[in-house]
């Protein structure tokens, strides 16, 4: 569940029971980032960064050890090269 920002939601909650039952019968869940539904049921987009928002919020509310996120850049690394370039 978001918030009603659209364009800018924030993740208010993420009801983790059916993605945790799929799990336990070993199954694939493919989750939409980006994305949330507001108390009306509105569909909500979050912002800039919002489907990495989402990977992040999802292994939290599993309580995953990590959160592994692939994007396009040249190389692997542990923080963002545009934000700390070290």
């Amino acid at each position: 569940h978001t918030d009603n920002a659209h364009g800018k939601a924030r993740i208010t909650s993420i009801d983790d029971h059916n993605i945790q039952a799929h799990l336990q019968q070993n199954k694939v869940v493919v989750i939409a980032g980006f994305q949330g539904r507001s108390p009306e049921n509105h569909i909500t987009t979050l912002g800039r960064g919002g489907s990495d928002t989402t990977a992040v919020a999802i292994a939290a509310a599993l309580k995953a050890d990590e959160c592994q996120i692939y994007t396009d850049v040249d190389g692997v690394y542990t923080t963002d090269p545009r934000v700390e370039p070290k």
